[in-house]
């Protein structure tokens, strides 16, 4: 089967993302690995969808897909929403560039003037909170302060610095992994209130059920390698409780991982 990668801007389609029958597959012969198959799934504009699942599953591998980071064996990965910006554990900061010419990077690479991009990131810092710690390098900030200089970044790849932040595509994965458990906790209700304030559709990547159920408005979990899309949760629904449900997903999570397990 022909892999398509579609990152066209301008060819409207009724979704941020759009994966039909998704496969990857790495190495050959007796080291073939295959870590998705037979992957659906779309992201509605201004959307914020969680993927779900154990180590190892291949969530990253289809963030990377949808990055273009790399290509599907198999399978079609559309994206209608310019270049997605990409979020990792690690915010990946340039040390020797202060927090406000972090933020800039992403616009001076896009030809983005310089008055517009100061403008810009100091726009974006403004909105995760940063306002004043422009001329702050990393290594000056504490490490929740250093990720929100990664997301006002990513902000500013996906709409090139143009215009108010609204829309655009945001990949994250598993970002808030490697921090304190107060500082997680105060970021993912940060990461709510921008999103909520951008319209920017995002796709989020954890193994953590009760992230999940926090954040996102639909939970998607992939089965055990080769992932592929076992159960979806509409979280917006009318009336849906978020303990039962995350006490459902939990469950259905567990099981996924039991029947790897005696594979």
């Amino acid at each position: 089967m022909t892999a398509i990668l579609d990152h066209a801007v301008g060819v409207q389609h009724e979704a941020a993302v759009d994966l039909t029958g998704v496969g990857k597959v790495f190495g050959r012969g007796s080291e073939t690995v295959t870590a998705l198959t037979e992957v659906d799934l779309r992201v509605r504009p201004g959307e914020f969808v969680v993927l779900l699942g154990a180590s190892g599953c291949g969530k990253s591998t289809l963030l990377n897909l949808v990055a273009g980071l790399d290509r599907p064996t198999s399978g079609t990965v559309t994206v209608d929403s310019g270049r997605p910006a990409v979020m990792f554990q690690e915010p990946a900061l340039l040390p020797w560039l202060d927090a406000g010419r972090n933020v800039e990077l992403p616009l001076r690479l896009a030809g983005v003037g310089r008055s517009a991009r100061r403008t810009r990131a100091a726009e974006l810092l403004d909105l995760v909170r940063l306002g004043g710690q422009a001329r702050k390098r990393p290594h000056e900030l504490s490490g929740g302060m250093r990720q929100r200089v990664a997301l006002a970044r990513a902000l500013a790849a996906t709409s090139n610095g143009t215009g108010a932040p609204e829309g655009g595509l945001l990949l994250m994965d598993e970002p808030f992994a490697a921090l304190d458990a107060i500082t997680r906790d105060f970021l993912q209700g940060e990461l709510q209130r921008i999103w909520q304030a951008t319209g920017t559709a995002v796709l989020f990547v954890t193994h953590d059920v009760r992230e999940a159920v926090r954040l996102g408005q639909r939970v998607v979990l992939l089965s055990s390698r080769p992932g592929t899309v076992v159960r979806e949760w509409d979280l917006g629904a009318d009336g849906a409780d978020r303990e039962e449900l995350t006490e459902e997903i939990t469950a259905r999570l567990r099981e996924v991982i039991s029947t790897h397990g005696r594979a």
